[in-house]
């Protein structure tokens, strides 16, 4: 436990999503040490889920190069920058080689990590001063929040938050002006596609739902993904296969102009990724399709957040597809629409009651 002021910082050296879920790590941070001095350490491209955020002072970026000496010259140089700031407590939140010697190397009396599952003669455990304890089986963000308990903080809602400016709100009003969405028609957010292929369901399965909302609900569907062509192709075939009219915004926003389109959702229908958590973040109701993965670690927050998942004995298995290779996991490309859409429709029924007057 600490006291006073301190100087604390936080690092996540993961995703996109893993960033964002460590967001209620620093509200609970500012609550309970207001005067504190409050930074994080997260890789470059990651910080956007950070950024704007008035819990956090700092945020260090870190950079790798596939060339040895470079890499050792960035590691260097963010060192010394860190240590200028005088930390004197430090949350590994991402029990990792390189962030556990990022925290050794920050000069803070007091480091925190998680203890780990085997006792090993050599371990990155060394390199810290206070190892947490915590169960096995526990969401990714309750993992976070037991470090900020262990420095003393109340508990607080698990879940995380997202913040942007008016220029990114503006800019993300005219993307959808120009694409002719029109503001009295409800929209969802399909976000169906990632590098992590075992993770996709199929796009037929996409473009049924997508004919579904138009033409049994009269909503606006709206593919969205990042600037990877395959993530892209994968989308223009949803738009392919679907009878109905799909807005195809993939490649084309930040992921702040994102959380925008998110925050204006009726509901928000993909895989588990960094844009599911993104629309917890922005507290759009969120209906998950997992395959793999566990939803007790990984699942959108919130209780009324609904994940479709098969019913096998071997899901979730965690494994990168069936034969972990990365590819196809059966238990997406066996998922029908007829499973999916009757669960949809409950769901956007209840959204309806809890709007209704």
């Amino acid at each position: 436990m600490i006291n006073g002021s301190p100087r604390i910082l936080v690092i996540k050296l993961r995703y996109l999503g893993d960033v964002l879920l460590t967001t209620p790590v620093f509200g609970a941070l500012r609550a309970h040490f207001p005067e504190a001095f409050i930074a994080a350490a997260v890789n470059r491209g990651t910080e956007t889920m950070l950024t704007d955020n008035p819990a956090i002072d700092r945020i260090f970026t870190v950079e790798t190069d596939s060339e040895l000496l470079a890499d050792i010259r960035k590691q260097f140089r963010l060192i010394k920058e860190i240590r200028s700031f005088d930390f004197d407590t430090v949350l590994d939140l991402t029990w990792s080689d390189r962030a556990a010697v990022l925290s050794f190397l920050s000069g803070a009396k007091k480091r925190f990590s998680y203890k780990p599952k085997r006792k090993r003669l050599f371990s990155r455990s060394l390199l810290f001063t206070d190892l947490i304890d915590i169960p096995q089986k526990l969401h990714t963000v309750k993992r976070h929040l037991a470090m900020a308990t262990a420095l003393g903080c109340p508990s607080i809602p698990a879940k995380p938050t997202l913040y942007w400016s008016s220029k990114d709100g503006t800019e993300c009003e005219e993307i959808m002006r120009d694409s002719g969405l029109s503001s009295d028609i409800p929209y969802v957010v399909i976000h169906p596609t990632s590098n992590a292929i075992h993770k996709v369901w199929t796009t037929e399965g996409y473009a049924a739902v997508c004919d579904y909302l138009s033409e049994k609900k009269a909503m606006q569907t709206i593919l969205v993904c990042g600037k990877d062509e395959k993530e892209a192709r994968l989308n223009q075939e949803i738009c392919s296969l679907a009878k109905s009219h799909i807005l195809n915004f993939g490649g084309r926003l930040s992921l702040k102009q994102l959380a925008v389109l998110l925050s204006k959702a009726v509901l928000f229908i993909g895989i588990d990724s960094g844009p599911m958590h993104m629309a917890t973040a922005v507290d759009t109701p969120v209906l998950a399709i997992f395959g793999p993965s566990r939803p007790w670690r990984w699942g959108p927050c919130g209780s009324e957040n609904i994940v479709i998942q098969k019913k096998w004995d071997c899901v979730p298995c965690g494994k990168k597809g069936c034969r972990n290779d990365g590819r196809e996991s059966r238990c997406l490309s066996e998922l029908t629409p007829d499973e999916v859409i009757p669960v949809i429709e409950s769901k956007l029924a209840q959204i309806s009651r809890q709007h209704s007057p």
